[in-house]
């Protein structure tokens, strides 16, 4: 079934930042609103797990944008890499505390770094009503074709000699997890 809801609120976060010059700092935290909708519960009348996903999305759509990031991956594509692209190719999930109908939260997404093949994201949720953590996220977003590399999307942006840096512990655990493959599994990403 098609969401229209998540395709709408996807055209919103466009238009509201089209035409908007963003050059919003890549380590900064950004933050969104969300809220707990009926459409949003599962059988237990609690926010569906899938959905707090969902709402990882809007964060990391919001910081693309802000950063620029997701211009420059357009001027990529309108030039000599039509197929340029990002994509979820892994994540590691710790769901701390339901999210109930009608609840407000922040969603909340940090760039930790990248590598030769994707950015790493740390993302959270925190609910209004206790200013508590109830949800947490590792991301790692792979560009596509593979020999479009995060770097040269950085150095796209032309704000100098921008390095990654150095991963947390936990963030080098997640990245070394990915490489753990099953002897069978090919990674195109």
């Amino acid at each position: 079934m098609l969401d229209i809801g998540y395709f709408l609120r996807t055209i919103f976060l466009l238009k509201r930042y089209k035409g908007t010059k963003k050059d919003g700092d890549l380590f900064d935290d950004y933050v969104i609103d969300g809220q707990c909708w009926l459409s949003d519960l599962d059988i237990n009348w609690h926010m569906n797990n899938s959905r707090y996903l969902r709402e990882c999305d809007f964060g990391r759509t919001t910081f693309l944008i802000e950063t620029g990031l997701w211009k420059v991956l357009l001027a990529r594509r309108n030039t000599n890499m039509k197929d340029a692209n990002l994509l979820v190719s892994a994540f590691q999930v710790q769901y701390r505390q339901s999210i109930e109908l009608g609840d407000k939260f922040q969603i909340g997404t940090r760039l930790h770094g990248w590598d030769d093949h994707a950015f790493y994201f740390e993302q959270f949720i925190i609910l209004d009503k206790n200013q508590e953590k109830v949800f947490s996220l590792l991301v790692r977003m792979a560009l596509t074709p593979r020999h479009l590399t995060p770097q040269m999307l950085i150095d796209d942006l032309k704000r100098g000699s921008i390095q990654s840096p150095k991963f947390s512990f936990y963030m080098q655990n997640f990245s070394d997890n990915y490489k753990l493959t099953l002897p069978n599994l090919k990674s195109k990403l």
